[in-house]
């Protein structure tokens, strides 16, 4: 039995590069040298827990990563010969993946399962399009135990059926290393990483329960946290180490590193003992569970960077997405992380629950407080995107604040509003963000200069994108700049 495990196609019919996160929210860019590749991490579990339980000729395919557009991705998928397709897909690129497997099942008779969040979106849509199963939520069993034959009536989380209860993160296998190599994501890695880091995950679920999250409500359905044994978070850094001498970092980009304090005490001593601290590490981070003694003790550990999500400064949006933080504490946590020699970098976001103008003008006017104080040293911006199976998404639909006209690709977290208040419309959102974005690469230009990096950020831009992307990437800046000076 033949059987590919399909990431999302990489280049949409409208030749935008796919930066993928199905977990999280996916983009489109126009520019190549603005493109990087997320790990598919459970995609690349499921693989590899496929390989180990099942006699079967599995091949594991990453569009994203390769930059393949629908039709060379039909190309290299149909040479294959695959009886059993799985895929995984954003409601981002849902229709042009739908079509290029249903594509290859009208040729050579492939079964087709669907995964991840659009498919436990919408099921009943998918089932009706021609696709032959919909695997809800955390699916690694679910698609083990269709595969094995079990049946179907008996499967938990495979549509209809109910939802199968969280799993054991412990029972799962290190993710695929083999088809795709774990190491081709640090090249030229996640952005905002400055170093060859290779994507780990140490636990998984989240505690809270922001409306927006596609993790925490399609994925997990319920608050959760689960940390995976420690001496085998250790064995796997060591393995890849071994195995990518060029390999200088660990990103663990999982929901919340740090919801535990025990746990990170007990990593961050045995990442020591394992003599593991010359790498460098940066973690996704929870705000409400940092201390200062966690902080001092991951600083020993080599870790160089927190992420956080602060995502407003508005009580209103606040209370509406359902993450509340304390905005004084948050500045005080950052400044002892800072203090100590971890750098920081905080998530905001446009055009959530119980925004207008006026509440994200607060979040600009953060945003450049934190980067002027040099609290922050980088952050991210995004438009809040009401993704389907997230409260937010029913929110907006039962009160008619999803955008006229909108498409499944229009669903883009980066670019396009998909909400339009009846008082702050769509357009005005996408502005606030762009008003964002400018004052951010305005500042940190500023800083570039008065710092005398300036010159460190060119040689590090060269190193990773080469000439032309450092070309691209200096234009871009340069327009950029201009936009700042226009709207002052």
């Amino acid at each position: 039995m033949k059987i590919v495990i399909a990431n999302s196609i990489g280049i949409d019919k409208n030749r935008n590069y796919i930066i993928h996160s199905p977990s999280r929210w996916s983009e489109g860019v126009r520019n190549k040298y603005h493109w990087f590749a997320y790990y598919p991490w459970e995609l690349a579990y499921l693989s590899s827990l496929l390989k180990e339980r099942i006699k079967a000729d599995i091949c594991f395919l990453d569009g994203c990563l390769m930059r393949l557009d629908k039709q060379a991705y039909y190309n290299l998928i149909l040479k294959e010969k695959p009886e059993i397709l799985i895929m995984e897909s954003s409601t981002r690129m849902i229709d042009e993946n739908t079509e290029l497997a249903l594509d290859i099942k009208k040729i050579i008779g492939t079964k087709l399962i669907f995964v991840g969040q659009h498919a436990s979106a919408f099921p009943d849509e998918m089932l009706e399009k021609g696709i032959d199963h919909l695997c809800i939520g955390e699916y690694e069993y679910t698609v083990l135990e269709l595969i094995q034959g079990k049946a179907l009536k008996d499967i938990s989380g495979l549509f209809p059926n109910a939802r199968r209860p969280l799993l054991d993160i412990n029972s799962l296998p290190w993710p695929e290393d083999t088809d795709v190599s774990r190491f081709a994501y640090a090249m030229p890695g996640e952005p905002s990483s400055e170093y060859h880091e290779i994507q780990m995950y140490t636990s998984r679920g989240c505690p809270g329960g922001c409306n927006f999250c596609v993790a925490r409500h399609i994925y997990y359905a319920q608050p959760n946290w689960r940390a995976r044994n420690i001496k085998n978070v250790i064995n796997e850094i060591i393995y890849l180490k071994d195995k990518y001498p060029r390999m200088q970092g660990v990103f663990f980009d999982e929901e919340a590193h740090n919801v535990k304090k025990e746990f990170i005490m007990e990593l961050t001593q045995a990442i020591i003992d394992s003599g593991l601290d010359k790498l460098k590490f940066e973690a996704m981070c929870d705000l409400r569970f940092l201390s200062e003694e966690m902080l001092e003790a991951m600083k020993k550990a080599g870790y160089y960077k927190i992420r956080v999500g602060i995502e407003t400064a508005s009580e209103k949006v606040m209370d509406a997405v359902g993450k509340r933080i304390d905005i004084e504490l948050m500045k005080k946590k950052l400044r002892f992380a800072k203090k100590i020699g971890i750098k920081t970098y905080g998530t905001f976001t446009f055009g959530a629950a119980g925004s207008d103008e006026k509440e994200d003008q607060k979040t600009i006017d953060l945003m450049r407080n934190l980067l002027k104080e040099n609290i922050l040293d980088n952050l991210q911006l995004s438009i809040c995107t009401p993704q389907p199976g997230t409260p937010f998404y029913n929110y907006v639909k039962e009160n008619n604040f999803l955008r006229n006209g909108l498409c499944y690709k229009d669903f883009d977290g980066g670019n396009i509003a998909a909400v339009s208040y009846h008082d702050y419309d769509y357009k005005k959102i996408e502005s606030m963000k762009q008003k964002a974005l400018v004052i951010r690469d305005h500042i940190f230009l500023e800083s570039k200069i008065k710092n005398q990096n300036f010159m460190r950020w060119c040689v590090s831009v060269f190193r990773k994108h080469g000439i032309l992307g450092f070309i691209a990437k200096a234009f871009n800046r340069f327009i950029g700049e201009l936009k700042f000076q226009f709207k002052r």
